[in-house]
């Protein structure tokens, strides 16, 4: 089976195309005509011509119906050439994005989406109250809000983004919400990591993973990541070796770490008795059902916090270990808490885990593989990979996380974003 060969004439520099390259024309027909916005050179056969208001969608089936049927299928030239045009038109984004009419659907292989209204309530996954919430409040009028905000940030308005930060998990949107917020974010930021990453959360949890997985292949096409399991949603390092799991004897401060395992445990088990108080909830909104609180004695890009006062002898051993960590913190899980799939904001670091407390029936997957914990040993893992947790033991489980940065990336470029 031969493959089309594409090749996008040249009308000016574009090296972010690499040997792909781009053309604008101006329609020579007569005045009723649409304009041309974007004409795409297939070598064999015919051009490719988006119009002004054009839905690409159809424009690219139509064109594959016409494709030589000796050369090449239907369904193999659209699979061949959508990946292309995806990418050319997000990239020529902000030229084409009032000139075609793209919907959230051309960017996973023009499937559309197809939710009714009574999802809301079918959205299981989340807890009652906010099921019940969904239904009654105005979730269409906070979806433009939170559009609104995303516009203003598009503008530099760093309050606009804080704004949307702090909203996005104080509403504890829906899954449906979300992908009503997200599929209409897409639009306006196509190439953003996190509206990409999270609108095909959004739809895994709503037992579409069809149309997420297609949606992340598509990204990894468009060169916003290196592997669809490997989505970092605030930045992507290129060229870094990447692993879900690493071999904790790669990394000789793990030893020392583990040879501090009990002292850190008691202090953590006095800690739990006399300041419960400390552990605070996950913000997030990741997990459902059970429990998920955390302490942190480090946060990355604002030091060491107060808490240090109460374990000397972690802080001991931290510094021991002669290793830089980007952050530190306890995590603990209770029985019945699912972490729902989600990665970490950059490949530019990797995750450690020292099991303080685990009687056993906890378990992470970190991109297809799962492994457990082992009280007194590390593990350590890229979070920028896919990852989840599940807890269905019967006791609580707690580890101390602790980030330091790949041992690939340079010291130059080793700064807190």
């Amino acid at each position: 089976m031969h493959r089309l060969l594409v090749c996008l004439l040249l009308a000016g520099s574009a090296p972010f195309w690499g040997r792909f390259q781009h053309r604008f024309t101006a329609s020579a027909a007569s005045k009723t005509e649409k304009q041309v916005a974007l004409t795409i050179t297939v070598t064999g056969q015919g051009d490719i011509v988006f119009r002004d208001g054009d839905n690409p969608c159809k424009v690219l089936k139509k064109y594959c119906k016409t494709v030589d049927g000796g050369a090449v299928s239907k369904e193999d030239c659209f699979a061949q050439l959508h990946p292309l045009v995806v990418k050319q038109v997000s990239g020529l984004w902000e030229r084409l994005r009032g000139k075609l009419k793209v919907d959230a659907g051309f960017f996973m292989d023009c499937e559309p989406f197809r939710f009714r209204a009574s999802d809301y309530a079918e959205d299981v996954r989340v807890s009652h109250s906010a099921v019940e919430a969904a239904t009654t409040r105005n979730s269409s009028g906070i979806i433009q809000e939170m559009l609104l905000l995303l516009e203003r940030a598009m503008q530099r308005d760093r309050e606009a983004l804080q704004t949307f930060n702090i909203k996005r998990n104080q509403l504890k949107l829906t899954d449906a919400e979300k992908v009503d917020l997200y599929r209409q974010a897409i639009l306006l930021l196509p190439n953003n990591l996190f509206i990409v990453d999270q609108l095909g959360l959004a739809l895994l949890f709503l037992d579409r993973e069809d149309l997420a997985r297609r949606l992340w292949a598509n990204a990894v096409t468009r060169g916003l990541w290196a592997h669809p399991l490997q989505r970092p949603v605030s930045r992507f390092v290129p060229g870094l070796t990447s692993k879900p799991w690493h071999d904790k004897r790669d990394y000789p401060f793990i030893t020392l770490l583990e040879a501090g395992y009990l002292d850190i445990k008691n202090e953590l088990l006095h800690n739990l008795k006399h300041r419960r108080h400390l552990f605070t909830e996950e913000q997030e909104n990741l997990h459902v059902g059970g429990d998920w609180t955390e302490l942190r004695i480090r946060s990355s890009g604002y030091g060491f916090t107060k808490h240090t006062q109460y374990f000397p002898e972690t802080m001991r051993h931290i510094r021991n270990c002669g290793q830089d960590f980007t952050s530190i913190k306890f995590s603990a899980i209770q029985p019945g808490t699912h972490i729902r799939t989600h990665t970490g904001p950059s490949n530019e670091r990797l995750r450690v885990h020292l099991t303080l407390l685990h009687s056993g029936g906890a378990k992470i997957r970190v991109g297809t593989d799962w492994h457990t914990w082992t009280q007194g040993e590390a593990i350590i893992f890229d979070d920028s990979w896919e990852h989840e947790v599940i807890h269905t033991g019967s006791d609580m489980r707690v580890v101390l996380i602790m980030d330091i940065w790949h041992p690939e990336l340079p010291e130059s470029q080793r700064i807190v974003h």
